[in-house]
């Protein structure tokens, strides 16, 4: 068990963590449940190990993966405490094969999504956007390397990919051909080029944060948080394209 009198807690609601470690307080307890109803995640580290704790059934889905993020800091081992018609626990001796475990909870829990994709428009800033979206919104210059540039087709009204910068996610999992997973899924598609259309119809850039289930190179289905900055391409010839800059980060909507 956790030594709870040398221990700190931290919180991950929202999709953020709690800025600053909170002490312990053994009255503190009580008052801990309304935050696990709002989907909060209670992280408790301690001289013998972390335990992460949560509601299976609260809207936690954000707040896990900031918690999949910041488990390599974790002491081991760690135990997993999650409530589903009771309390269970496992207990991993690594942090990454808790952090693993948790993707498999998300990915395998009784929540059914209509869709893969969520998308929510966010006001651009250093405090919710990741670093290198806000220093390529400052100085788009340096876009070309880190984007995914996109021409709109107006005979089939759809976005194809022309370009994958090879330090892009994309590139990183399946390579630099346009023609490669997950461009050629129209579900996907058809709900991240909505911004695209958006931006086309403005001129001027926008920024996300984006949930998308994706089917890695190791043939699983991985949930996949992350940021995106999209960009108006200027130039006579490029009316119609955009570059799109996206970072995996955490995300701060609640889906659940």
């Amino acid at each position: 068990m956790l030594n709870v009198n040398q221990a700190y807690r931290l919180w991950a609601h929202q999709g953020k963590l709690q800025p600053a470690p909170t002490r312990i307080d053994e009255d503190q307890n009580n008052s801990d449940q309304p935050l696990y109803q709002e989907g909060g995640v209670r992280i408790t580290v301690g001289t013998k190990g972390t335990e992460i704790k949560w509601l299976a059934q609260s809207p936690c889905v954000a707040s896990l993966f900031s918690v999949i993020n910041w488990l390599p800091q974790a002491i081991a081992p760690v135990i997993l405490r999650v409530h589903s018609s009771g309390w269970f626990e496992e207990f991993f001796d690594k942090p990454e094969n808790a952090a693993k475990r948790i993707e498999a909870l998300i990915a395998r829990s009784d929540r059914h999504f209509p869709v893969r994709t969520f998308v929510e428009e966010v006001e651009p800033s250093r405090n919710n956007v990741a670093k290198l979206l806000v220093d390529i919104l400052e100085n788009p210059g340096g876009a070309d390397i880190y984007s995914v540039e996109c021409e709109y087709n107006k005979f089939n009204n759809r976005f194809t990919v022309e370009h994958i910068g090879s330090k892009s996610p994309i590139a990183r999992f399946y390579g630099t051909y346009p023609n490669t997973y997950p461009c050629t899924v129209s579900s996907y598609g058809d709900r991240v080029s909505a911004g695209y259309n958006a931006v086309l119809s403005s001129g001027k850039p926008r920024v996300d944060h984006v949930l998308a289930a994706f089917r890695l190179p190791d043939n699983q289905v991985h949930w996949v948080p992350y940021h995106r900055l999209i960009l108006p391409v200027t130039g006579a010839h490029n009316s119609d394209r955009v570059r799109v800059v996206s970072q995996i980060a955490p995300i701060t909507f609640q889906v659940i």
